[in-house]
């Protein structure tokens, strides 16, 4: 087994409100690494809540630890509870951290716990990336989490990617970074990738930059 130095590690941790279904991301995270497909991600399929207490209360108790291979470095991947009765999890594994995820519901927008997470991550001095889920449910409202997110922490949040039809329908986005559309059919598999390269282009694939 290699030995990696302190340089070749990187540790993420993954933090969030409990209904954010961050297991999965962490699952999905592990397996992209490994350009693997993440195939259905049922509760029983979940790597990090195998405690058995964890599968009684079907929520995280204790941070676990999942770790992965990308680009000759070893990623950590630290999925914290979400009950703010653990919330000493969450500020072990921000001690470590060289970026947070902050898994936010696109649905309910910014919560308690929320301002919460975001307080001890201002503390560590912890970088944060947010990520927005549920954006296929019926109510997904993506610009209204978003201003969310900057009424309360600021206008340094920046949008990096952005939905093309939040809601039930919803199965492209807008890389602005790397100004790519990214599309994913019914079926699953391999996304299916175009260039966006002006507003003009992206008005005429019916994409939306904000």
């Amino acid at each position: 087994m290699k030995v990696f130095q302190t340089s070749e590690i990187r540790n993420i941790a993954l933090i969030g409100v409990q209904s954010q279904e961050k297991p999965p991301w962490a699952k999905r995270c592990s397996l992209k690494a490994h350009d693997q497909p993440p195939g259905q991600c049922g509760r029983q399929e979940y790597v990090s809540d195998y405690r058995p207490i964890e599968l009684e209360r079907q929520n995280s108790v204790v941070a676990s630890v999942l770790c992965t291979l990308y680009d000759n470095r070893k990623i950590n991947i630290i999925d914290t509870p979400g009950f703010d009765d653990f919330i000493g999890e969450v500020v072990a594994a921000l001690k470590v951290a060289d970026t947070a995820l902050m898994v936010v519901n696109g649905v309910n927008g910014v919560e308690v716990g929320t301002e919460i997470t975001w307080r001890y991550t201002t503390k560590n001095q912890t970088p944060v990336i947010f990520v927005i889920n549920h954006l296929d449910q019926e109510h997904a409202n993506f610009d209204e989490t978003i201003r969310q997110l900057h009424s309360q922490f600021g206008k340094n949040v920046t949008l990096m990617q952005y939905p093309v039809n939040a809601g039930t329908g919803f199965n492209s986005i807008i890389d602005l970074l790397k100004k790519k559309n990214v599309q994913i059919s019914q079926g699953g598999g391999k996304p299916e990738i175009t260039m966006c390269l002006t507003r003009k282009k992206l008005r005429r694939k019916n994409c939306t930059m904000r």
